[in-house]
């Protein structure tokens, strides 16, 4: 094998990503992980589910209050998530 195949076992995982397009499922997950860490206990509590495409984070929530509360800080949560992952992983969000 020469020298100028050889790169580190990350760069070959990073590399594998982006060529499967995988970037976005990998945050997908990230995001059901941390979810409690990011909007809090009283928030997760009541939400049912998450889910992310092109951008568009959906999050499915028991409770109708908390919905419209959400809502009216729609700016401030993608804020917050996108801050929390360093990079602009959100650029929408719709509650349910």
């Amino acid at each position: 094998m020469s020298k100028h195949n050889i790169r580190s076992l990350g760069d070959a995982i990073k590399e594998f990503i982006h060529e499967n397009k995988l970037e976005e499922k990998i945050y997908e997950v990230k995001i059901v992980e941390e979810w409690k860490k990011i909007m809090g206990h009283n928030v997760a509590i009541y939400t049912q589910s998450l889910s992310l495409k092109s951008g568009k984070l959906t999050v499915s929530l028991k409770s109708s209050v908390l919905r419209n509360e959400l809502q009216m800080s729609k700016q401030k949560v993608i804020t917050l998530i996108n801050s929390y992952f360093g990079q602009g992983v959100v650029k929408e969000i719709i509650f349910k």
